[in-house]
């Protein structure tokens, strides 16, 4: 049951408006997934935005200049681009202290964890509809704001300015507003009972074939 939330604690989060605020995107950033998990869709988005910086999380040991290089070719300014390695889920936590938004702009994605973790920290994020996670979403009301259906940098642009005209403590209260309805949804006892269900009626068609 990947679509349940993270047991994650309420994080301390300043209510103090940033006067340059952050965007975190999460991955590898090689080859083969930069198009694939829309890094670059992220760069063009943000670097149309003067007052925001893009934190890329995830780089491997030594790749950082080569991704950095991806991402800088993609239009975001230097100076407004971090490349960092990712060290474990404890650094992610306080990670997510230090950003604004997450963005989970995948042409495709199995399910996009990223959205899901950040989600469960009660941190406002953007996801792509082309994910697992986006689509979960569909199901929860007042989500509409959360999930792009487009690939366009301009429309995750214009989604992004969305947000930042909310003041702060809205942007994160509409956020626990809709970890409370998903958590609801998609609870850990339910999806559970519904696992174990499915597994006993795997169980008992194959015990009717002998």
């Amino acid at each position: 049951p990947r679509s349940t939330l993270f047991p994650y604690t309420t994080l301390f989060r300043s209510l103090d408006e940033r006067k340059d605020r952050s965007v975190l995107v999460f991955g590898r950033g090689d080859n083969e997934d930069f198009e694939l998990k829309g890094f670059d869709i992220a760069a063009r988005s943000v670097a149309a935005l003067p007052d925001t910086d893009l934190v890329f999380v995830g780089a491997p040991d030594g790749k950082e200049e080569e991704i950095a290089k991806r991402l800088l070719d993609s239009g975001i300014p230097k100076a407004h681009l971090t490349v960092r390695g990712f060290k474990d889920r404890e650094s992610l936590k306080r990670l997510f202290c230090e950003v604004d938004l997450v963005l989970i702009p995948s042409r495709t994605e199995g399910f996009g964890l990223t959205g899901l973790e950040a989600l469960s920290a009660g941190l406002p994020f953007i996801v792509s509809k082309n994910s697992g996670f986006g689509e979960a979403l569909g199901n929860i009301s007042g989500s509409s704001s959360f999930v792009m259906d487009s690939e366009d940098p301009s429309a995750w642009t214009a989604a992004i300015k969305g947000i930042w005209k909310k003041d702060r403590q809205k942007r994160l209260d509409k956020t626990k507003v809709l970890r409370d309805s998903y958590g609801k949804r998609y609870s850990w006892s339910e999806q559970c009972e519904s696992l174990i269900e499915k597994m006993s009626s795997l169980l008992e068609n194959k015990q009717g074939t002998f």
